[in-house]
């Protein structure tokens, strides 16, 4: 019997690649991974998985960059595929407010480059997900969790391109019958982040005994997100590989915790002690970027009622995390630069 096939879209990114390496652990599936390694993508993340080398013969890298359509060559590299993950996309805010084309072309144009590959070359895909963002529904009020078909309201250009990447999912899951389901999550966290993003930054600072930045006004007025570790994350997928409907929209969601909590867990795993006042700065969310929005939530019960929870709690995983971070041996991701 041959084994299961899946691309994996973005499998070097960090998202992607914690995937990849649960796919690893977890399944006897052949992986092809697509990505055009920009400054978010990393082989090394690959190669730093601990069964990499006893698994690598599973996987195989292509090389493609989505803004252009998949070429008849890419096509044969790829060849029949049982499941698509889509997580190839420009994902930085700021970025996005600089300069919003690269974002259009990569989470729009991109999209529809791999829909029309699917549509061409996949006529017996079991299934495609498209992996999206809670900030497609824009900021969240207090007390409010928005639910899977709540109206979306985008904040910023990243957010508006992964809508329209959505949207565009969900028309050809219409009009060609393709088994597309969308996956939004929120802000995950896990090894080998990219070190710019907010987790690695506020490790470094703690540290090197520098202050840690934290979008807000003061302690009670601070950005919230919903946190969820990569393999949660990639435990849901999997799940909704062979229980998620068409045209639907699922969302993966963690726990809540301002970034202030996370910065005192970081200092607690480091030093043993929270942040004292005078260690903190807080810059305001639209001072410091318009399109930041104070709070981001998403409601999980869909999920929680096909009975999927997260297996790895935030406090538990998040403490993890870290302390793998500030191993001598791993502190090269704290510090690594793309050329």
């Amino acid at each position: 019997m041959e084994k299961l096939r899946i691309l994996v879209t973005g499998g070097a990114g960090f998202v992607g690649h914690h995937v990849v390496e649960h796919l690893l652990k977890n399944t006897d599936w052949e992986i092809i991974i697509l990505d055009n390694l920009n400054y978010a993508g990393n082989l090394n993340r690959l190669t730093d998985i601990d069964i990499w080398e006893e698994e690598k013969q599973r996987v195989k890298f292509i090389w493609h960059d989505l803004k252009a359509p998949v070429s008849e060559i890419t096509v044969d590299m790829i060849a029949e595929l049982d499941y698509i993950w889509h997580f190839a996309a420009e994902s930085h805010v700021d970025h996005s407010l600089q300069d919003s084309i690269p974002f259009v072309l990569s989470n729009v144009l991109g999209t529809a480059h791999l829909l029309e590959f699917i549509k061409k070359h996949q006529s017996n895909l079991k299934k495609y997900i498209q992996f999206s963002t809670d900030e497609v529904y824009g900021p969240a009020p207090e007390g409010v969790f928005f639910k899977e078909w709540d109206r979306l309201k985008p904040s910023n250009p990243y957010a508006a391109t992964k809508a329209g990447g959505d949207l565009l999912s969900f028309s050809f899951a219409h009009a060609f019958k393709l088994p597309i389901l969308v996956v939004r999550s929120m802000n995950i966290f896990g090894e080998r982040q990219h070190p710019e993003k907010f987790i690695p930054k506020t490790v470094r600072a703690i540290l090197s005994n520098e202050k840690v930045i934290l979008h807000g006004k003061n302690e009670q007025e601070v950005a919230s997100r919903c946190w969820i570790h990569a393999r949660n994350v990639a435990d849901a997928l999997m799940f909704l590989t062979e229980k998620g409907m068409p045209e639907e929209i699922y969302n993966v969601v963690g726990e809540e915790k301002s970034v202030l909590d996370l910065a005192n867990i970081i200092a607690q795993v480091i030093r043993g002690e929270d942040l004292k006042p005078e260690e903190t700065e807080f810059i305001d969310f639209h001072r410091a970027r318009s399109g930041h929005d104070r709070r981001y939530a998403l409601d999980g019960e869909k999920l929680a009622q096909m009975n999927w929870r997260p297996r790895l709690s935030l406090e538990d995983s998040f403490r993890k995390m870290v302390e793998w971070m500030i191993r001598p041996e791993n502190r090269k991701w704290l510090l690594y630069r793309d050329s």
